[in-house]
C-alpha cells in the first residue's frame, strides 16, 4: 500500500515483511519525505518494567507509544487534526458562557474539553471509547487542574444511557463513523438536549452517490475500527426524528486535510531533525499509514468530513403538534 499526502510531504509505502530488514531510522524518516518505499518496520519488544510516565503496562505499549506520537503530531492534549483555536472557532455557534453544561462524546485526550473549560468557564463532562485516550485524557486534565471541570471517562457508544434534559450543547468530533447503532445514540443525544439545546459535531460522512464502492470499502477494512458510514442526508432523517433542527451543514473536508498535512509534515521535519526510538519508529508508520489512506480516501470524493450544528426545537411549539 502506498500514498501520499501533497507534494510529497508524507509517503508511506508497505512491502513484504522480513525479519532480517533492517532500515535506519533516518532512512525511513527520508523515505516518508521524499517518497521512497519503505518495508515494514517491525515493532520492538515491550520493556519488562513499564516506565513511569506510561499510560499503560507492557502488553499496552503501542498504546502508549500512540499517545505520545499523537500529541507530537496534532499538539499537546489533542488525538487528532485541529488544535485550541481550531475548537473555539468551531464551537462559535454554542456562544459558550460559564452558566452552560456541556457533554463531549468522543473526547480523545480531552483537548477540547480542556479547551472549553478553560476558555469558557464552562462544566464539561467528557466521554471516550478508547479505554487509553480516555485515562491518559483524565490524567492531563487533572494535571490541568481540571478534574472536576472537565473529567474524561470510558463509555460504550453503542450502548450509552444519559440523564434526560440535561445538557445545553453537546459536541462531537470525528467519533460517530465508528459507531454502529447511530439512531440508537441520537436518541439518547435528543433525550439529553434540554429544550432549545445545541448539538454540534463533525464527522466523516459518505458521498451521496459514492463513485467508487469498492475503493471505499477497502479504505474502510483498514480502518482499525470498522466504520459505517452514513451520508448528510441520514443524519438530516434521524435528527429530525429527535426534533433536533440542522441549522448549518458545511463541507469541511479541505481544510481538514490541510491540518492532516500540516500536522504530519511538522512532525516529519522535527523527527527528521531528532530522530526517533525503535519502539516508536513502528507507532510512527502505523500511525501515518492510517492518515495516509484517509487522505486518499478523502481525495477520491467519496469520503467527506461535514460539520453539522442543529438546535433542538422547544417541545410545546405548535409546529410541532
Amino acid at each position: 500500500m502506498s500514498a501520499r499526502l501533497d507534494s510529497g510531504i508524507l509517503m508511506v509505502a508497505s512491502a513484504s515483511q522480513s525479519p532480517k530488514a533492517k532500515i535506519t531510522l533516518f532512512a525511513r524518516i527520508k523515505a516518508w519525505w521524499e517518497g521512497y518505499e519503505l518495508a515494514v518496520v517491525q515493532k520492538a519488544k515491550a520493556p519488562t518494567v513499564a516506565k513511569e510516565h506510561d499510560v499503560r503496562a507492557d502488553e499496552h505499549i503501542w498504546e502508549s507509544s500512540r499517545v505520545q506520537l499523537v500529541q507530537d503530531v496534532w499538539g499537546e492534549g489533542f488525538s487528532s487534526p485541529g488544535d485550541a483555536d481550531y475548537i473555539i472557532e468551531m464551537l462559535k455557534p454554542f456562544a459558550l458562557t460559564p452558566a452552560m453544561s456541556v457533554l463531549e462524546l468522543g473526547s480523545g485526550l480531552g483537548g477540547a474539553s480542556r479547551v472549553m473549560a478553560e476558555h469558557f468557564g464552562v462544566w464539561v463532562t467528557a466521554f471516550e471509547a478508547d479505554r487509553v485516550f480516555a485515562e491518559a485524557g483524565m490524567e492531563l486534565s487533572t494535571m490541568a487542574g481540571l478534574a472536576k471541570k472537565a473529567p474524561i471517562a470510558t463509555f460504550d457508544p453503542e450502548n450509552f444511557e444519559y440523564k434526560e434534559m440535561s445538557c445545553d450543547c453537546i459536541y462531537s468530533k470525528e467519533s460517530f463513523f465508528t459507531v454502529k447503532k447511530k439512531t440508537e445514540l441520537l436518541g439518547v443525544i435528543g433525550d439529553a438536549l434540554k429544550d432549545r439545546g445545541q448539538f454540534l459535531f463533525t464527522d466523516f460522512v459518505k458521498a451521496e452517490e459514492v463513485k467508487d464502492p469498492k475503493a471505499l470499502k477497502a479504505w474502510a477494512e483498514a480502518e482499525p475500527v470498522t466504520p459505517h458510514l452514513w451520508s448528510v442526508k441520514d443524519y438530516d432523517t434521524a435528527l429530525s426524528r429527535q426534533k433536533i433542527e440542522i441549522r448549518i451543514t458545511e463541507d469541511i473536508t479541505d481544510n481538514f486535510r490541510v491540518l492532516v498535512m500540516k500536522g504530519w509534515a511538522d512532525y516529519l521535519a522535527s523527527a527528521s531533525q531528532e530522530g526517533v526510538s525503535e519502539q516508536m519508529a513502528a507507532t510512527v508508520v502505523t500511525e501515518a499509514e492510517l492518515w495516509a489512506r484517509r487522505v486518499k480516501a478523502f481525495e477520491s470524493g467519496d469520503l467527506r468530513v461535514c460539520r453539522i450544528y442543529g438546535l433542538k426545537k422547544q417541545g410545546n411549539l405548535l409546529s410541532d403538534w
